[in-house]
């Protein structure tokens, strides 16, 4: 995971961001719809689940979730991340990960 607060090395972040990359091509890859466009505008929604009940700063993990929007636009989900395309983007706290020490994350794609 990548946080806005946090300040890896450049290759660190680069080996995350294109490890959760490519996690989203895959993923995306699997979806058999039309591709969003400015005809055919969604949302985002974001839920972050993490693996203890500290407080948590949603919107901290933007530097995440960007590496997998970029991702799901390689696998053709979308036909740019744009603000014409994509229309907003929610954060938002979800339950406990249950993955012990690791957090998840849930893209919920809305269309309008």
């Amino acid at each position: 995971m990548l946080n806005a607060n946090d300040r890896p090395h450049w290759t660190q972040k680069a080996k995350i961001t294109a490890f959760l990359r490519a996690t989203a091509v895959r993923a995306g890859r699997q979806c058999n719809l039309p591709p969003y466009s400015k005809r055919r505008p969604c949302g985002l929604v974001v839920t972050i689940y993490a693996p203890t009940k500290r407080r948590l700063d949603p919107p901290n993990f933007y530097p995440t979730v960007k590496a997998l929007v970029d991702g799901l636009t390689d696998a053709g989900i979308w036909t740019d991340d744009n603000s014409e395309v994509i229309k907003f983007m929610t954060f938002k706290r979800g339950g406990p990960s249950e993955i012990p020490g690791k957090y998840r994350v849930r893209l919920e794609i809305k269309e309008l």
